[in-house]
């Protein structure tokens, strides 16, 4: 093992616990990002290609290409090409501003130290400004946000069912919880498939399906 790669797999990770989405192979899949550094993370999620896939890893505003290092049990860890981005950028999803390739404090200094020599200041794009959404890629992230919120309610269940008092004494809210995780799960399915309505028409739960599918008032 190179000793840059080995710097780069022992730099210290910080446990999170994002939504995001992987595309790999043509196909696009929602994980959580449950660790990361600047050079790489350790993800979960249902549909995750195996050791030595390329991938490009997706939140918000930022993505970068990685490549899956191991796999194992619904998670994986992956090592970015390239340091493109800040731990603090992946939690807000937004890409800090710059000056001269410098940020936050530093970027502040750079800016003052050109004021006070004269030098010109170069342009910055103002805040939000940046690429158009593509056509329905903000459903596509709602979609995927709503997956998210399901699979906590899920790990949340599974923590609550595991202590008998709790099963005993609050089983009506479990069963609650149970089947809010089942209506996020159809509503994010309907909103990321190309046929909505024909994919309502195929929820299984019927209460479920007839307020989608019911008739305006007016």
């Amino acid at each position: 093992m190179s000793e840059a790669l080995h710097q780069r797999e022992r730099m210290p990770r910080k446990n999170l616990m994002l939504a995001a989405t992987i595309e790999s192979a043509g196909s696009r899949a929602p994980v959580r990002i449950r660790n990361l550094s600047e050079t790489g993370a350790m993800l979960d999620g249902a549909a995750l290609p195996g050791a030595g896939a390329a991938l490009v890893l997706l939140r918000a505003d930022i993505q970068v290409a990685a490549k899956v290092v191991w796999r194992e049990a619904g998670r994986c860890g992956i090592c970015f090409d390239n340091v493109a981005a800040s731990v603090d950028e992946w939690v807000t999803g937004k890409r800090a501003a710059t000056f001269n390739g410098q940020q936050g404090q530093a970027r502040v200094d750079a800016i003052q130290s050109a004021v006070r020599s004269g030098a010109m200041l170069p342009s910055e794009p103002a805040p939000g400004a940046g690429g158009a959404l593509r056509p329905g890629e903000l459903e596509q992230r709602i979609s995927e946000e709503i997956v998210y919120v399901q699979r906590l309610i899920d790990a949340l269940g599974e923590e609550l069912v595991e202590d008998p008092v709790m099963l005993q004494r609050h089983s009506r809210v479990l069963q609650n919880l149970d089947r809010a995780s089942q209506v996020l799960a159809h509503l994010g399915s309907v909103l990321a498939a190309p046929d909505r309505a024909g994919a309502a028409q195929a929820i299984a739960m019927q209460d479920l399906r007839e307020r989608l599918l019911r008739k305006p008032i007016f």
